[in-house]
């Protein structure tokens, strides 16, 4: 009896205890402590702002099936006074969403739920969604972002660009990329030495530091393996056979003086053909032109004279779907820049390969090492298939759990971004036996790849957050127009209708932009309406019939007859107008006119015999109507404002 007296008298006692300990516990908990302190901090504000009612407080998205409690703490998201208040309580940055329309761990990740620091970071165990460190936090856009340039977002924006020129999905399951043209290896054996092969395969970027082409890092014995298997393969597609070269481009080991007379003077004929075709808008030399295309300061070693013939006479013949265009050579013209090129653009520093002696079963180790790194993924060859041993899909990689993840030895933070960047960095870091080749990204393009990567989850978003990118443009003009613009490459460069590569201008309104004499002179002699860009329209020597198909095409396809206006011009229009160009708006902050003005827009030297007036007008209305990126600004003008500046403009001939 005594013995159940104790027991009731001590459960008393435990009771009273905790009825003690929960108030005082509920008064520390860290979420009112924080509540606390805001109410405080704002009390030494100079403007008012209501204080915070103590307790709880979260933000349901009923479309998002998510509640969030971050607000518990975070108080001060919508007062612009504690724009430099310390965190929790500093004002929220400025974006294009409303954090009380989404939530927050929907771009943040964490614990929504949770009331401690600790938990609401989701720093805990079994939690696979910590929040985002800074860096990576654009990886969120991808979610509902779908297109390829994301407003407000260019870390994730350049992600999405380098996973698609750098050809992930050649080994990787990647939705919403396409595959990169590369070029076939049908015929490399006609086409390259050796000792160039062996060296590329061994690390590409010390041929050209800007190509895609990652270092596999093989070693020697592969290197020597593949590249025998590589040298077999000498006939090209569609039974293409290289052209014979002309008399003056054989050489001959029997000095002739006259021949090299005659050499001498085709190789200058090939240095000015070269020039004026300006082969360097678009491929780099020693430093200098374009990254369209690849390095031609050491062409001649890499590629033999034969093959370099045929392929600038008609590049497609050689690599069908290439971007490069087919000049107008004549044989002479052709043949002296091969002669120029063979001549000049020399690797004199390139050492020849010791004697080597191929292994007896090079062609079948050689296919093995071409399997196993997938090289048909990229390139085509011999009708051979991709392999299908492929990497792991990366449809859903901004999922993977924490434990699906193998590590290995490494010592980096064990989180899904560490992982991906060090992976991107260092691909074989957590086991030499990975397959991955080292593309050599810098830290800024593996974060933006992490960040790209990240944003591919399997969290099911409805549908009516999600922005696509446009269908992709069908456009394919006919005729021989459609010709011309296949056998000129335009596409590499210009946009149709929403088709091909913004290098250059836009065609789609350009008869209604440009007038009709210029279009053909330009044709003739392409010159940089901008001198400090790199890129600038190449020669293509193209014939007054080819001018004129082109003129034609132009002046019934692309035009707007919205875009058509006359205006009519006299002494005070002009004079007002060149007022306004120098005064009132300061046009020649950013234009040029005889070498007078800033460097940021085109010149306007004879602008009024490039333009029409009616482009003219609209564009001064509202630059970004026609070029939304544009950095014009748009001054609102008036019509008579527009009126005037476009008279003075059509003054500039």
């Amino acid at each position: 009896m005594n013995k159940l007296r104790i027991y009731f008298a001590a459960s008393s006692v435990v009771f009273l205890v905790v009825l003690a300990i929960s108030p005082l516990k509920d008064f520390f908990r860290e979420w009112k402590w924080y509540q606390y302190k805001y109410n405080d901090i704002i009390k030494e504000l100079p403007q008012r702002v209501k204080p915070a009612d103590i307790g709880i407080k979260q933000i349901w998205v009923r479309k998002l099936d998510n509640i969030d409690r971050c607000v518990t703490c975070h108080l001060g998201l919508k007062e612009k006074a504690l724009r430099e208040a310390k965190e929790p309580f500093r004002t929220h940055p400025h974006i294009y969403h409303d954090f009380e329309e989404f939530g927050c761990t929907v771009c943040h990740e964490g614990q929504g739920s949770a009331t401690t620091y600790k938990e609401s970071v989701g720093m805990v165990k079994y939690w696979d969604k910590p929040i985002f460190p800074k860096e990576y936090m654009e990886a969120s856009c991808a979610k509902c972002h779908k297109q390829k340039q994301v407003p407000q977002a260019p870390v994730l924006t350049l992600g999405r660009k380098l996973i698609e020129e750098s050809n992930c999905i050649s080994c990787h399951k990647l939705e919403g990329y396409r595959k990169q043209w590369v070029p076939s290896l049908d015929g490399i054996g006609a086409k390259v030495n050796r000792t160039w092969l062996v060296k590329w395969l061994k690390n590409p970027k010390d041929y050209f530091s800007k190509t895609r082409m990652p270092n596999f890092l093989l070693t020697d014995e592969e290197a020597n393996i593949l590249s025998d298997f590589l040298m077999t393969f000498k006939s090209f597609s569609n039974d293409v056979v290289l052209e014979p070269l002309p008399k003056l481009l054989s050489t001959s080991s029997v000095y002739d003086p006259v021949g090299e007379s005659e050499r001498a003077k085709l190789i200058e004929l090939g240095s000015t053909r070269f020039r004026e075709a300006r082969c360097i808008s678009c491929h780099l030399i020693n430093g200098k032109g374009g990254y369209v295309a690849t390095e031609l300061a050491k062409v001649a070693s890499k590629v033999g004279a034969q093959w370099l013939y045929t392929y600038i006479k008609n590049p497609k013949r050689l690599q069908p779907g290439v971007e490069m265009p087919r000049y107008r050579f004549n044989e002479s013209e052709l043949a002296g820049v091969v002669a120029y090129m063979q001549s000049e653009l020399v690797d004199y520093e390139m050492e020849e390969l010791p004697q080597h002696s191929p292994d007896p079963a090079y062609y079948e180790k050689g296919l093995a090492l071409f399997k196993k790194y997938n090289c048909s993924g990229c390139h085509a060859i011999g009708g051979m298939k991709k392999a299908e041993e492929m990497g792991p899909e990366l449809t859903f990689v901004g999922s993977k759990m924490l434990y699906e993840i193998d590590f290995g030895k490494s010592n980096i933070e064990q989180t899904l971004p560490s992982y991906l960047f060090a992976k991107l960095k260092t691909p074989r870091a957590f086991s030499s036996a990975m397959k991955m080749p080292n593309y050599e990204f810098t830290d800024e393009e593996a974060q933006a790849i992490t960040v790209a990567l990240l944003g591919n989850t399997s969290e099911a978003i409805p549908e009516q957050f999600k922005i696509y990118p446009k269908p992709a443009s069908t456009f394919a003009p006919q005729g021989e127009f459609g010709k011309l613009v296949d056998d000129l490459a335009c596409f590499g460069c210009h946009t149709m209708f929403g088709r091909g590569r913004l290098v250059a201008t836009d065609l789609t309104l350009e008869a209604s932009q440009a007038q009709r004499n210029w279009i053909e002179g330009y044709f003739k002699i392409p010159y940089s309406l901008r001198p400090i860009l790199t890129e600038r329209m190449p020669n293509l020597f193209v014939s007054d019939s080819e001018i004129k198909v082109m003129g034609d095409y132009m002046e019934r396809v692309f035009i707007a007859d919205s875009l058509e206006r006359e205006i009519n011009v006299d002494e005070a229009k002009i004079a007002k107008g060149k007022f306004f160009y120098y005064g009132k708006f300061g046009c020649q902050a950013c234009h040029q006119i005889n070498l007078k003005g800033g460097y940021v827009g085109p010149a306007l030297d004879k602008v009024g015999a490039r333009l029409k007036q009616g482009w003219i007008f609209s564009w001064l209305k509202n630059p970004q109507a026609f070029k939304p990126e544009s950095i014009e600004p748009n001054n609102n003008l008036t019509d008579e404002e527009a009126e005037a500046l476009t008279a003075y403009l059509m003054t500039l001939k």
